[in-house]
């Protein structure tokens, strides 16, 4: 397996998310699933063991590290249990790294502190029925009345809706069409006018308490601008580290997970005499997903660490997203033929596996839109291969 060279306290980072996720969370990850029950306990547990503020400075109550280790952590919780990895990148991804980077001091106070002790689950909030990729189509609306924002409209597939105690929404602050517009605001949990409409249930990752939110005259007081009209492109930025440092890191983990239930299962079942694993186009079938999640681990790894050391471009970005969620698709659906009628049945996991990662090509930036990306910054002459 590839890895680059890791310091002593990435390597044991590394060792304590892998043991403490085989031990605690992968037991109860197929009932999470089964029930539609978020793993909340287990971001408490995360939490004891410092990894819920791996993103912040200490100042704030974290450990300040950087994206390459959460994308070390994240694929360890995710190959155990892929709800609780999300639940964690929900924890220290984009949501907390905006009002970090972004938010005003007191924000930061108020909330980062909180995000660190597992306390606090910020839900990122931008999506609508007629706004996913085409963020300038958000038609929530928030008009300045005093010393508030008054909100009215609606959200859709937002991820942790249902178990979030902060929501950071984007939405219309201005009436000028487009992204000019657009803008951010923190929405406590027990805002009047806020709250939480009906689950969505996905085909997978379905103990993460997916659902809209509504907004009825919804006031929120005038200190929660996060972001004013115009300057989302500073949200947008953020967006572009979650997509190496959360999404990426869950299908590497998870296409990990389904590797080695197949290679399992070919070494234990046998048909006409003997073992599965001996069939050379079997055999094969595991080189070539072999060969997949170590290119996407080689590409992914060299990500994130131009993200920290400030050379990432959004070129880098949208590639290593792309790549690796595809490899995930093809690796997981790979696992499902080779273990046959198995591959097929709640009672194991390969179908898990598959589900929990079919919807990440299309979560933070579909894989049209990434590669809509790479093609103009190619055209454009800032991407040289």
């Amino acid at each position: 397996m590839f890895e680059p060279e890791l310091n002593e306290q990435q390597r044991l980072m590394q060792e304590s998310a892998r043991k403490l996720a085989e031990e605690r969370f992968k037991p109860g990850a197929a009932r999470a699933d089964r029930e539609h029950a978020p793993p909340l306990g287990n971001i408490k547990v995360l939490a004891e063991h410092g990894f819920c503020g791996m993103g912040l400075p200490e100042a704030y109550g974290g450990s300040g590290l950087g994206v390459f280790e959460m994308v070390l952590v994240i694929e360890q919780i995710a190959r155990a249990c892929a709800n609780t990895a999300m639940l964690l990148s929900g924890t220290v991804g984009a949501s907390a790294r905006a009002i970090l980077q972004v938010g005003s001091e007191a924000q930061k106070r108020k909330y980062l502190p909180r995000v660190a002790r597992g306390e606090l689950l910020v839900a990122w909030s931008m999506s609508e029925p007629n706004a996913g990729s085409d963020v300038g189509a958000i038609a929530t609306r928030a008009l300045r009345d005093g010393e508030h924002y008054v909100i009215n409209g609606a959200k859709l597939w937002c991820s942790f809706a249902s178990l979030a105690d902060v929501y950071l929404v984007m939405m219309r602050l201005d009436p000028t069409p487009g992204m000019k517009g657009i803008g951010a605001l923190l929405v406590e949990r027990d805002t009047p006018g806020f709250s939480i409409g009906r689950r969505l249930d996905l085909v997978g990752l379905r103990a993460t308490g997916m659902a809209e939110l509504l907004f009825d005259d919804c006031r929120v007081p005038a200190e929660n601008l996060i972001i004013p009209a115009g300057g989302i492109g500073k949200i947008l930025a953020v967006l572009e580290a979650d997509r190496i440092g959360g999404n990426p890191p869950i299908c590497l983990g998870v296409a990990g997970a389904a590797f080695d239930a197949a290679v399992r299962h070919l070494k234990e079942r046998s048909q006409f005499g003997k073992p599965l694993a001996d069939n050379q186009g079997l055999q094969w079938k595991l080189a070539d997903m072999a060969i997949d999640i170590e290119a996407a681990r080689s590409l992914l790894y060299r990500t994130a660490q131009r993200v920290d050391a400030h050379k990432n471009s959004m070129t880098d970005a949208s590639i290593a997203k792309t790549f690796v969620n595809e490899m995930a698709i093809r690796v997981t659906n790979q696992a499902i033929q080779l273990a046959g009628a198995s591959g097929l049945a709640e009672d194991f996991p390969f179908e898990r596996y598959f589900r929990d990662v079919r919807g990440m090509a299309i979560g933070y930036g579909t894989t049209e839109i990434l590669r809509n990306t790479i093609a103009r910054e190619i055209l454009a002459g800032r991407y040289q291969p």
